[in-house]
């Protein structure tokens, strides 16, 4: 739903557990630098900060979902013929890795 809606703040005005019921789920990592893997995306605890009323946490919500064959085949909508061979998609997909390890070098 934070995705889909493009949400910047979420604020949960319960706590986990009160009076011994449980009254929300964790939907978020508990470790630093340990993701929580969904089925669309990935959650990320930057930081976190204990006040006297309320927990602040920051997250980041990673979308790295999409499909390399379906790239290619709107690339051959506008250009026929383009990537036919091995070593071309093989060649997508380390520039793809390539991409995505500078993106996460830039944290």
């Amino acid at each position: 739903m934070v995705v889909e809606n493009n949400s910047n703040v979420i604020a949960m005005i319960t706590r986990e557990v009160e009076d011994g019921v449980i009254k929300c789920h964790r939907y978020w990592p508990i470790l630093m630098k340990k993701s929580l893997d969904l089925k669309s995306c990935h959650v990320f605890l930057e930081s976190y900060q204990i006040l006297q009323s309320f927990v602040v946490r920051i997250f980041q919500v990673v979308r790295k979902s999409f499909n390399i064959m379906n790239i290619v085949g709107q690339m051959r909508e506008q250009r026929c013929g383009m990537i036919q061979t091995k070593e071309q998609y093989i060649f997508c997909y380390k520039i793809v890795h390539e991409v995505l390890h500078k993106l996460l070098t830039l944290k």
